[in-house]
């Protein structure tokens, strides 16, 4: 049957080439978007997206506009505070941290591991850091803020960053170089992601006391309060403030609650999936209606043919089943061009499980489409009286 719907497709190889060109483009189209969907999904669904609930950032407005000698006076009694907002039943951890709260500050160098240098996302942070963004640790374990004033401090790497450096087996023990000091890996961050629509980070997490470049005026200080107490921290807040700093000197930060973030980034990921499937969406049906239109002018002038085939003994379901196969073979010819670069660009660049499924429904996708917009046009030329159509054509 196979065969002989190719000699017949052959003998209309002209009327058939209109069908061919923008099926070619539809699929060339698709799969270009739903390689990038899929790419997208990819990347939202892996893990180490840190989770941002409950956590805010604290400090005061004014700082920039102060002496030198008034910041270090205004950090010193910052810091008390926070030394004492430990204590709140409210408040379940305090941590300090510079270039570290995931979204805020993206900082990149490079390190050196066996001679070689490689790129990371830089952190430096303190012991409840890992508590506070609730990392998971795959091996090993967080550091403590006393080790930072060891000989060689420890450090903590995401496992991207220990493939990226090459590490076979553990990586616990060993040691890089950062900026002319040596740190020991105690421990591998499963992963790391600072937005749920961001890469995996290849990141490098440092004692925050190592960092001796600047001034504690420029680090950041977060809290995570207990669920459901927002509204006692807001309070507690706001009145241990004004206890240590004056009310018409000094106004409190802005106090950022990441939930709203988190919003933002999942609204931001709603509207890139609509943008990519809306054009989608018009795309097919454009060109569902244009296949349907051409299929069902082809069936109106080779009436004659398929009344003879009908008159020879074809069944009306026969007669149906040959017009779809015509053109989904047809359907399948076109794919192939992008189907062979496809592959070639997935030799050169290999890719996970979404570069698979872009391609499974970009394929799923026009054969569907292809059935559906013959399969009514078949369907009316089934029902076709082999006299009239003879006589019609005459």
């Amino acid at each position: 049957m196979i065969r002989h719907i190719l000699k017949l497709m052959w003998n209309r190889k002209r009327s058939l080439a209109w069908i061919f060109i923008e099926q070619l483009l539809v699929f060339a189209v698709l799969l270009f978007i739903l390689c990038n969907l899929s790419e997208n999904i990819a990347i939202q669904l892996a893990k180490g997206t840190v989770r941002m609930d409950n956590i805010v950032t604290v400090g005061f407005n004014s700082y920039e506009t102060q002496q030198e000698d008034e910041r270090e006076e205004s950090v010193v009694q910052l810091r008390n505070m926070l030394e004492r907002m430990k204590e709140w039943q409210s408040v379940e951890c305090v941590s300090i941290t510079y270039c570290a709260i995931p979204g805020t500050c993206i900082t990149d160098d490079s390190l050196r591991y066996r001679e070689n240098s490689h790129r990371a996302s830089i952190k430096y942070c303190d012991e409840n850091y890992a508590r506070m963004f609730s990392l998971s640790i795959s091996e090993g374990e967080w550091f403590r803020d006393s080790d930072a004033f060891s000989e060689t401090p420890p450090a903590l790497i995401t496992q991207l960053l220990a493939d990226n450096m090459g590490i076979t087996g553990s990586a616990i023990g060993q040691t890089i170089v950062f900026r002319g000091r040596t740190y020991r890996i105690t421990g591998i961050v499963e992963a790391f992601k600072e937005k749920l629509n961001r890469v995996q980070a290849a990141a490098l997490f440092m004692p925050v006391y190592t960092k001796t470049d600047d001034s504690f005026g420029s680090f950041q200080y977060a809290v995570k309060y207990k669920s459901g107490m927002s509204a006692d921290f807001s309070r507690a807040f706001y009145t241990e403030f004004y206890r240590y700093f004056p009310r018409d000197e000094f106004q409190p930060e802005l106090i950022d609650r990441y939930k709203m973030r988190k919003q933002e980034d999942f609204i931001n990921v709603t509207v890139l999936h609509y943008m990519q499937g809306i054009p989608t969406a018009f795309l097919l049906i454009f060109a569902f209606m244009g296949t349907f239109g051409v299929v069902w002018m082809q069936s109106k002038k080779r009436m004659s043919e398929l009344g003879l085939r009908i008159a020879l003994g074809c069944t009306p379901a026969r007669l149906q089943r040959i017009i779809i196969f015509e053109n989904l073979i047809l359907t399948t010819l076109a794919m192939l061009p992008g189907l062979i670069v496809a592959a070639n660009l997935y030799a050169f660049a290999p890719k996970g499980w979404e570069w698979t499924a872009a391609v499974g429904a970009a394929v799923v996708l026009m054969w569907l489409f292809s059935a559906f917009s013959a399969w009514y046009p078949a369907r009316q030329a089934a029902k076709v009286q082999p006299v009239e159509a003879l006589k019609a054509n005459q």
